[in-house]
């Protein structure tokens, strides 16, 4: 008996539920859908609801949030606008149609609604929040702030939120250290919080960028090197007859301190528009044991403008260099010898107008031309040498086409390279064309150690009969059509000690093949180095 009064109450119960849900219509089922969560369901019974009703403003309210908590905001706009325009308004549909608005890049629109909903006084600051958010997305980054900070004095609760966007507008303008120390005040707040995570990572990210926008950047180096021919003195045969100059072939192989210091300096508007310069100071000097002749100062200044596209940079870097050489032995090469008429080498200026084109994020093209003024100086106040033929002062023109290939995000590189120059020299036996074909790659074995390969081959040929190495043929003086085949290979290995200390050992062989013995040699330098950044 106890049992046949269960299973009519349990028939009763199915019964009467039945007839309350067949009698509900489409929108009441479809708002009890939604309070369940239930939205597959209640997408369809609110789809049925406005095609009943079609100008019921809470059908479209809630089939517009159905869309919207879907994450299907493109559907979600055209209901949520009915429910705000047609009568009677849902009020709260205006900060829904917003955030909608706003996540399917329909700002001018947003802006309209953004202007209801505060001349209405819609919670003011989710309405202001939202307008921060708009008006972020359409880089008004400064009007964005001041509408967050509006949203934090309206609501306390938003506070975090709206730092984390204001950290953000700041990042974007460019004021890095304001958008570090709002990241690291929402991290300060409320560690645990995801937001926090989120302000970390981005912390970490502005103090890396902020570092990257460095305006003033500092590289000092010191090494030891071994140089096997100093002088580069020739293979086989003989320099001079004379032996009063014995000295300049002999002792070639020697060893020297040297040292790099480089400043550079790259104006603030480079790293926020198109528009970048920057302009680069840099010395290098070789100090040697006992062929201090060939102690030098290598200095030069290069100033660099350039406009950038979206995938291609054009800069213009105008070169200045001064090089000082000691060419005497013995004497004090910074006290007892006159920097500028004893010591000074040689004067250039140029300029080197170059396009690079980013192909993807792995490949690159460049493309150069350059154009160099050399002056060369003797010891002495005159700089024209005895025999005019072998005036080096020249003007020289080039040109040159290079890909190179990016890979382990970016941290490794190879690169090849074609480049042909033309020198014009003020004597005969100076004046020369080059092909010269380049290889370089870089590959970093782990985060700390890298290694580093360059392979160049350069081909010479000097346009005329050379005035003093040749022959006599027949009483009549047949000179040598000069030829230099010159490859040089170089391997380094970098070591980074500390974040801005790299260790570096570098090996570089030169053979310069000459059809001319005077010029023909081999050269081995070695060295080790350590290199600060700052």
């Amino acid at each position: 008996m106890q049992k046949k009064i269960v299973v009519l109450s349990m028939f009763l119960l199915f019964f009467f539920t039945s007839i309350a849900a067949y009698g509900q219509t489409p929108l009441e089922k479809g708002l009890k859908d939604f309070k369940d969560e239930d939205y597959e369901e209640a997408l369809e019974n609110l789809t049925e609801a406005r095609k009943l009703e079609p100008t019921s403003t809470i059908a479209a309210f809630y089939l517009g949030l159905t869309y919207k908590v879907m994450e299907n905001y493109k559907e979600a706009v055209p209901h949520l606008r009915d429910a705000v325009t047609f009568s009677p308004p849902v009020k709260e549909a205006v900060v829904e149609l917003i955030d909608s608005l706003y996540q399917t890049d329909n700002l001018d629109e947003a802006y309209k609604w953004i202007e209801v909903g505060e001349k209405e006084d819609i919670t003011p600051a989710r309405i202001q929040f939202l307008k921060g958010l708009c008006l972020l997305k359409g880089n008004k980054n400064a009007e964005a702030i001041t509408a967050f900070e509006k949203a934090k004095e309206l609501d306390k609760t938003v506070a975090q939120a709206a730092d984390f966007q204001i950290a953000n507008a700041y990042m974007k303008i460019g004021k890095l250290k304001d958008s570090q120390k709002r990241f690291k005040l929402l991290i300060t707040l409320d560690p645990t919080s995801d937001l926090a995570t989120y302000a970390r990572d981005y912390e970490r990210a502005v103090t890396d960028k902020l570092d990257a926008e460095r305006p003033f950047r500092f590289n000092v180096s010191l090494g030891y090197k071994y140089n096997s021919n100093v002088n580069a003195s020739p293979a086989s045969g003989t320099i001079f007859d004379n032996p009063a100059n014995a000295y300049l072939v002999s002792g070639q192989e020697d060893m020297a301190l040297t040292a790099t210091f480089r400043a550079l300096y790259i104006a603030p508007f480079s790293f926020r528009t198109p528009y970048n310069l920057s302009v680069q100071y840099s010395i290098l000097a070789d100090r040697y044991m006992r062929r201090d002749d060939y102690n030098l100062a290598q200095q030069s200044v290069t100033v660099t403008p350039g406009y950038s596209f979206s995938k291609i940079a054009f800069t213009v870097p105008l070169i200045f260099g001064y090089t000082n050489l000691q060419r005497q032995i013995g004497d004090d090469f910074l006290n007892t010898l006159n920097w500028w008429s004893e010591t000074r080498y040689l004067l250039s200026s140029g300029l080197t107008p170059t396009a690079r084109y980013m192909i993807n994020d792995k490949n690159m093209l460049e493309l150069t031309y350059g154009f160099m003024r050399n002056k060369y100086y003797g010891t002495t106040e005159s700089t024209t040498p005895v025999d005019p033929n072998e005036n080096r002062d020249s003007d020289g023109n080039s040109g040159s086409l290079a890909w190179t290939y990016l890979f382990k995000e970016g941290t490794g590189l190879f690169t090849l390279k074609y480049t042909y120059t033309q020198i014009g020299a003020d004597g005969r036996n100076w004046s020369y064309d080059e092909n010269r074909f380049s290889l370089s790659f870089l590959y970093p074995i782990t985060k700390k150690f890298k290694i580093q390969y360059t392979s160049d081959a350069a081909f010479d040929k000097y346009k005329y009969e050379n005035t003093i190495f040749g022959n006599t043929v027949a009483g009549t003086w047949v000179g040598i059509n000069r030829r230099d085949d010159i490859f040089t290979n170089s391997l380094a290995l970098i070591y980074t000690i500390f974040k801005d200390t790299d260790i570096i050992g570098q090996y570089t062989y030169t053979r310069d093949n000459c059809n001319i013995s005077t010029y023909d040699y081999p050269q081995s330098v070695a060295s080790i180095s350590i290199e600060y950044r700052f």
